[in-house]
């Protein structure tokens, strides 16, 4: 080769190294780009970075269990005696409660009245639908204790009940003119 030679397919002026082409930088660009979002938006929805071989946990959504309240069931003691009826009415009236639990409804002949066990936790109402089949009133009345006091706090629509029950309340009667056993 002489001196001021070129090797063959060189031009004079240009240098030994190829030329890199600016598509070349772009395309990088992109693929980090891509790349990096796609990481992002797996951190986001997941909550998890992917490192290792570990297989990627998912997040459960929380399952949350209502539980009834933990009162238990003890019938109110009285010094006094009610000579109730064998038959529990519970099956035999319409009734309904928005918060707790009917327990029993039962007739005391002594007293001309329907006697109801209840669970509450917390105020709400007591639906009762008389039936003149097992108690029924002369003037269409009833008088209501809860917890044996007078309750004033409710509702009649002819032989329809409803009655608003304090937190806690544990027996209902309601007096009528007569009792059918």
């Amino acid at each position: 080769m002489t001196d001021g030679a070129l090797p063959k397919g060189m031009k004079e002026g240009s240098s030994s190294a190829p030329k890199k082409r600016g598509a070349d930088k772009i395309g990088i660009s992109i693929a980090i780009g891509i790349t990096a979002v796609a990481l992002i938006l797996g951190i986001s929805f997941t909550g998890v970075l992917p490192i290792g071989d570990e297989p990627s946990s998912v997040m459960q959504p929380a399952t949350i269990v209502q539980e009834k309240p933990s009162a238990t069931y003890s019938p109110m003691k009285s010094s006094e005696s009610y000579s109730t009826s064998n038959l529990d009415l519970i099956d035999q009236l319409d009734w309904s409660i928005s918060t707790g639990d009917v327990m029993s409804m039962y007739l005391d002949k002594g007293s001309s009245s329907l006697v109801i066990q209840t669970l509450t936790a917390d105020d709400g109402e007591l639906f009762v639908g008389l039936n003149a089949d097992y108690i029924g009133s002369d003037d269409g009345t009833f008088f209501i204790l809860v917890d044996n006091q007078e309750h004033e706090d409710y509702e009649q629509a002819g032989m329809d009940l409803y009655i608003d029950l304090p937190a806690g309340a544990e027996t209902i009667e309601i007096f009528g003119s007569y009792i059918v056993s």
